[in-house]
């Protein structure tokens, strides 16, 4: 029996929403839910300009950036690859064959006296599943200082910016490959594979393998005007505390506003759509648990084989004495206060699309889901165990901990609650 809302519980969620829209402490806010069959709740609340309601009011067709987001979905691509046999997870020959960019890449140790990089060669070799855990030894430029003094010495293109290219990922890896966890780029070298062992780019790809068995309309890698005209803009939270609508764009990252000024298909934060839709490819990989199979109609399909949807919640981060990498997973998500118990090194792990909670989150999720986000706090989760999938989302550049993530937690609860 797939899981419903109980009689009543709609109205009480609508409630909830409503107000945490009306305290102001967060832009506009969609909550959302999907079983394997279809939505159970989706509902949205606020202005699109939080500090002009002369704009109107956000629908389901509003588009907001998905930043991170993007993520999941090039995971998705990549799976879908070896199931098809184009891409293995554990053999490296795949990630030399296809990324040999990324292959000559050498590893950063520190600086001399001269402030020259001291370089080396890695010992250990890449694979796609180090890649999809965060543990091939990238980084993001603006989250490591190790690389400023690197950047500054060899100037390039920052990756979300016009006129980014391959060259804009071509910075020394950070650490070796396979020996911890650090959250960077590694799904833009996913993005960048997929591209060349389909011979299609990103968008083509995730268009015809993923958005179209999910009838998914809005999502694209390009701000065209239709996404112009249905985008919610970004919002800061200032030094005060106060929300904040830069006209200028001015939230740390100088997007293109044109389709012509998109030169590189990010696969780790280059998405555009709606979280009606993004909704949809949750449910793309509900339908693909194998205990849901027997739910599909004849016009829907599973985004993924049995096979890939089990590693897909399944540790891919080694464990034991000498290995930090969990631990540093635990402690970049508890830096949000979002996940309770506060998560462990035991309690974590990320697998080849997602992190995964080993244990049930208190009146939540059940063990063995997974979730992610975009930087613009757009949360997504999949539980399997209980067969939902949610999203919480709204357009805000913030600090952690934040307000806002009490308005996720709140949600989440309220929804379990209210499931029957």
């Amino acid at each position: 029996m797939v899981p419903k809302l109980k009689t009543g519980a709609k109205e009480k969620i609508d409630r909830l929403l409503h107000e945490v829209v009306s305290k102001r402490q967060v832009p506009a806010v969609v909550y959302g839910a999907t079983n394997v069959e279809g939505p159970i709740y989706l509902n949205q609340d606020g202005d699109v300009y939080f500090d002009d309601p002369s704009r109107g009011k956000i629908d389901e067709d509003t588009t907001m950036a998905l930043y991170s987001m993007t993520k999941f979905i090039t995971s998705i691509a990549a799976l879908q690859l070896v199931d098809s046999g184009l891409l293995s997870l554990d053999n490296p020959d795949t990630i030399a064959k296809y990324l040999p960019d990324l292959v000559s890449l050498p590893l950063i140790e520190g600086y001399n006296a001269n402030d020259t990089p001291i370089l080396t060669k890695p010992k250990n070799k890449i694979t796609l599943r180090m890649l999809l855990s965060h543990s091939a030894g990238t980084g993001y430029t603006h989250r490591e200082r190790i690389l400023d003094k690197w950047i500054e010495q060899k100037p390039r293109i920052p990756l979300f910016e016009p006129g980014a290219s391959i060259e804009s990922l071509l910075t020394p890896l950070i650490y070796e490959p396979g020996t911890t966890w650090r959250y960077g780029n590694a799904l833009d070298w996913v993005g960048v594979l997929v591209e060349r062992a389909s011979g299609l780019d990103l968008e083509n790809y995730f268009a015809q393998y993923i958005f179209q068995p999910c009838n998914v309309t809005s999502m694209t890698f390009y701000p065209t005007k239709q996404v112009q005209e249905h985008q919610m803009p970004m919002s800061i939270r200032d030094a005060e505390g106060k929300i904040q609508v830069p006209r200028d764009g001015g939230i740390g990252f100088r997007r293109p506003k044109t389709p012509a000024e998109v030169t590189f298909l990010s696969g780790g934060a280059g998405l555009y759509g709606t979280q009606k839709d993004y909704l949809a490819i949750l449910r793309g990989i509900l339908r693909s648990d194998p205990r849901n199979r027997g739910c599909l109609r004849d016009n829907e399909k599973a985004s993924l084989s049995e096979q890939m949807f089990m590693e897909m919640f399944k540790p891919s981060l080694p464990s034991g004495e000498g290995y930090d990498g969990s631990r540093r997973l635990a402690d970049f998500v508890a830096e949000a206060n979002y996940a309770h118990p506060i998560p462990t090194e035991d309690t974590v792990n990320h697998s080849v699309a997602c992190m995964i909670n080993l244990e049930k989150w208190t009146d939540r999720r059940q063990a063995g889901s997974g979730c992610w986000s975009g930087t613009g706090r757009t949360q997504w989760w999949i539980d399997p165990t209980t067969g939902v999938a949610g999203i919480c989302a709204t357009q805000l550049r913030c600090g952690t901990p934040d307000p806002w993530y009490q308005v996720y937690v709140d949600y989440e609860k309220a929804l379990y609650n209210s499931i029957e």
